[in-house]
């Protein structure tokens, strides 16, 4: 479905136009991504298939259930796979929604921006030009927000790390950032984005634990291996018999399963 040439795309409307004018150099997988619709509804509107040729000014028919502006979080979701199933670019996601990779965490059923709207550009224009008030404003929302979350930092824990067990962030040996983490800088990282210092080595981070044993639990909580005092390795626990870990040399920062051949030696909530 290659087209040859340099020309960027033309439309007939704006992203949610139900047709767009083939130029050169567009393919259905390029026009998919920029109007927010599957390659698949694409084919099924025009009558073609993955073996099929567009042509340059050929009329191709979008379908407008396919085109969102937002996105309702469901349980298990994160922000690259939403952007793979909406076609979008990660980063963009990102930052239609006020987030980085430092700061991925997103809850059931927050409503994500799936497109950038008019008011959006109105906004910016309106924090250039009223800077001061703004920033007064932004500081009361941040502690107000702030505030609120502090609550349920072992959900955002929980959240962050199935983020981080999607996105094949390699183990690497006294890591601690997502280009790569070891098993306790993995925790480290996700507990210091939320404000949490518990310490960047096993027996450091049972220090800032209350303990318990592994099965009593929760989401959010940490689980350790060996002996306390000379433990070996950390994950966090996110639930269902499950953790978030980064096992391992050669392996990426994944979720595991609790079981009799790996067993926890304890548990510890963040304190």
């Amino acid at each position: 479905m290659l087209l040859g040439g340099t020309a960027t795309v033309a439309t007939t409307g704006v992203a949610h136009a139900s047709t767009v004018t083939v130029k050169s150099g567009d393919t259905v997988s390029k026009i998919a991504k920029e109007h927010n619709v599957s390659v698949e509804s694409i084919n099924s509107k025009n009558n073609l298939d993955s073996n099929s040729t567009i042509y340059v000014d050929q009329q191709l028919t979008l379908d407008d259930d396919n085109n969102e502006d937002t996105y309702t979080v469901q349980e298990g979701d994160s922000i690259s796979k939403i952007a793979t199933e909406k076609g979008l670019d990660t980063e963009k996601l990102l930052e239609l929604n006020n987030l980085s990779w430092s700061n991925p965490t997103i809850y059931v059923g927050e409503t994500l921006k799936l497109t950038e709207s008019e008011s959006d550009n109105n906004e910016q224009s309106q924090v250039q030009t009223q800077q001061t008030s703004t920033t007064a404003t932004n500081n009361t929302t941040v502690t107000n927000t702030n505030a609120n979350q502090s609550d349920s930092i072992a959900q955002q824990a929980v959240n962050l790390a199935i983020q981080y067990s999607q996105m094949s962030i390699p183990y690497v040996w006294g890591g601690k950032t997502p280009s790569g983490f070891d098993c306790s800088g993995l925790t480290h990282y996700i507990y210091q984005q939320l404000g949490k210092e518990i310490g960047s080595n096993t027996t450091s981070q049972e220090q800032h634990v209350t303990m318990k044993p592994v099965s009593q639990a929760q989401p959010g909580d940490l689980l350790f291996w060996g002996n306390p005092g000379s433990t070996y390795h950390v994950a966090i626990y996110i639930g269902n018999n499950q953790f978030v870990a980064a096992p391992t040399e050669g392996q990426n920062v994944e979720v595991e399963n609790i079981s009799s051949y790996f067993m926890p030696a304890f548990a510890g909530s963040v304190n």
